[in-house]
């Protein structure tokens, strides 16, 4: 990767390292067409990965993603070792809905650090309860913008709600933690009241809550982060 772009030219050879041990970790995906559910899902989380890190390590340099992408190409490509294919889908996400995603991560995260969809797998009672109380505060962001269940979104949002509730209500348990013990997410209302409530005690005042556009592919994005996590 040239230096002559970059100002943290280290970081941003990092970066582009780190992308294609995670396009490696998603090949078969990738390399399916790209009108398969499992192609889409695939570039679809490498470009959610690719925005959040760009902004995350390389937040000073008001890089475009796609510039950034159009460098990684050929260096990848220079590496004999990878049978790299161009993803025609890198594309910037705006802010609000990066934002979005980010929290959206962040639930699964803590959601997987209690439950790796076969057993519990947090240690103690006192540390589940602890990711569970994360996932519910996160979920209280993102619940507020979804008065009805009909973006991409919205409806990935209701599909953890649903993952969350099947959880609560299995006998799943390891030593003193049992299933039953998770944090109840709250309705749509409470969760509502309690954000206005917060923003009355600070004098702020809210015309509406606006639904987020539809994030493409964000429905089965999550189960990438499931799958790159536990590889």
């Amino acid at each position: 990767m040239s230096k002559a772009f970059y100002k943290n030219s280290e970081v941003a050879k990092s970066l582009c390292e780190d992308f294609l041990k995670l396009y490696i970790s998603l090949k078969d995906s990738v390399s399916k067409p790209n009108n398969n559910p499992n192609y889409l899902s695939a570039v679809g989380f490498l470009n959610y990965w690719l925005n959040a890190e760009l902004k995350k390590k390389m937040f000073n340099e008001n890089i475009i993603v796609n510039d950034f992408y159009d460098v990684l190409e050929p260096y990848a490509l220079s590496i004999g070792s990878i049978n790299f294919s161009s993803i025609d889908e890198i594309s910037v996400i705006k802010n609000d809905e990066l934002n979005n995603m980010n929290i959206l991560y962040n639930i699964y995260s803590n959601y997987y650090n209690v439950y790796n969809e076969s057993d519990i797998v947090c240690n103690t009672k006192a540390t589940c309860i602890d990711y569970s109380k994360k996932c519910v505060q996160d979920y209280k962001k993102l619940i507020i913008k979804c008065p009805q269940i009909q973006s991409d979104f919205c409806k990935a949002i209701d599909k953890f709600k649903n993952k969350y509730e099947s959880l609560n209500k299995s006998t799943k348990s390891n030593g003193d933690f049992h299933s039953k013990d998770l944090i109840s997410l709250p309705s749509y209302q409470e969760a509502l009241e309690e954000y206005q409530s917060q923003l009355y005690r600070k004098k702020i005042t809210i015309a509406t809550i606006s639904i987020i556009c539809s994030i493409f592919g964000i429905i089965l994005i999550l189960f990438y982060l499931y799958k790159v996590q536990i590889n």
